[in-house]
């Protein structure tokens, strides 16, 4: 089936149906001659400057600019095509408030939490939620545009996305973008080893390279980690109400050995958690600690969960297996 390059000039101004658009991405991953040709126009629709073609020699001239990378065969066929939706389209977008709105420079708004900080939680200007976590960075337009909603995040965030059939929520990292249907999840972007980690909870996503080819779509219930040193993904399955639990200021441990727990405690409550044995500190928990909970609240439930007890001297956390009583006889 030949493309139809109308598609391209509808592309700019983001009037794309969301079957148009994948009919358009799959036409790019064509060919590389394809892929140039879709990365000038989409160099021209994102620059705020294209505002300044509003007479028809200068659209001309922009458009014939992405005219001389498409392949010589085709150019005459493919300029006929584009050139006549496309200056059409530009000179009315220019001329008007909606076209302004799609040309003007974006503004952006910088949320960063540092690493004491907790979680923040954020409401986007299209009914959208975000859980920021410490020492992460969510960047956000000012204002969403009609063509898409995208916003760029350093770090971890729980996303729960407004559903809008017209506009792509997306969300790009320094090593990978996720597309969104309408849904929640969780990114966690680890700098460090150049990797993403998402769980999926509700709904559909798809995970693009920063090239914008798809990597693969995620299923609910999946965790993908993706490396991007090495450019592979491993999946697996979660319970997705374990993953995302930090928004809700609570520490989840699911089959955890006490050495874990006692790790996070100490981090948590600036002490030091001794563990008696080597076999005691493999015994593994499943348990929820809420953020204000205080230490020895939290020492008790352990305790309530299996047969220890502990004691605190200043700084210092011992822990130790109960001893039960042994029945003793009396001779004659």
């Amino acid at each position: 089936m030949e493309f139809d390059y109308a598609l391209l000039a509808k592309y700019l101004i983001g009037d794309l149906s969301r079957e148009e658009l994948e009919e358009v991405m799959k036409w790019r991953d064509l060919s590389a001659d394809n892929e140039t040709v879709f990365s000038e126009v989409l160099r021209l629709r994102l620059s705020w400057n294209a505002a300044k073609y509003a007479d028809s020699e200068r659209i001309n001239m922009a458009l014939e600019k992405i005219n001389t990378r498409i392949n010589r065969t085709k150019r005459f066929r493919i300029a006929r095509s584009f050139l006549k939706y496309a200056a059409v389209i530009l000179l009315l977008v220019s001329f008007s408030s909606v076209g302004w709105d799609y040309l003007k420079p974006e503004t952006y708004v910088t949320i960063a939490l540092g690493d004491s900080e907790g979680v923040k939680k954020v409401t986007l200007d299209d009914g959208s939620v975000v859980w920021l976590r410490g020492n992460s960075v969510l960047r956000i337009p000012q204002s969403f545009s009609a063509a898409n909603r995208a916003v760029s995040l350093q770090g971890e965030a729980f996303f729960d996305i407004a559903k809008n059939a017209k506009s792509l929520f997306i969300v790009v990292t320094d090593y990978v973008k996720v597309e969104v249907y309408g849904t929640s999840f969780n990114i966690n972007v680890n700098a460090e080893n150049k990797s993403v980690e998402t769980v999926l909870v509700r709904g559909s996503i798809s995970l693009q390279n920063l090239n914008g080819k798809k990597i693969l779509e995620m299923n609910p219930g999946e965790r993908v980690a993706y490396s991007w040193d090495e450019n592979t993904y491993f999946t697996d399955h979660v319970d997705v109400n374990v993953c995302a639990t930090w928004r809700f200021n609570q520490l989840v441990f699911e089959n955890t050995t006490l050495r874990e727990i006692a790790n996070q405690l100490s981090i948590k409550y600036n002490v030091n958690v001794n563990i008696e044995s080597l076999k005691l500190a493999q015994r593994k928990f499943r348990c929820v600690i809420n953020e204000d909970e205080r230490l020895p609240d939290v020492l008790e439930q352990l305790c309530y969960l299996a047969p220890i007890t502990y004691r605190i001297e200043n700084s210092e956390i011992y822990i130790s297996e109960k001893q039960t009583k042994k029945r003793m006889s009396m001779g004659n």
